[in-house]
């Protein structure tokens, strides 16, 4: 878990820079899938999980 949390800071700005470019390849995908599975297994995992499950059903209004 030590290694978790700076690997998902570095991660966060490859997302950054390779979202700004506006053109995603193959590799850069794959980049973002592993940052996805990373930031899952960090401690911010379930905070996030939990808004963005917040945001859709306020968005959708399901409840």
């Amino acid at each position: 878990m030590t290694l978790a949390m700076p690997l998902v800071g570095f991660l966060a700005v490859v997302v950054f820079l390779l979202i700004r470019s506006g053109e995603l390849r193959v590799w850069q995908v794959i980049t973002l899938t592993v940052f996805g599975f990373y930031l899952a297994r960090s401690p911010l995992g379930n905070p996030l999980a939990f808004t963005v499950q917040w945001l859709v059903t306020g968005f959708t209004h399901q409840h």
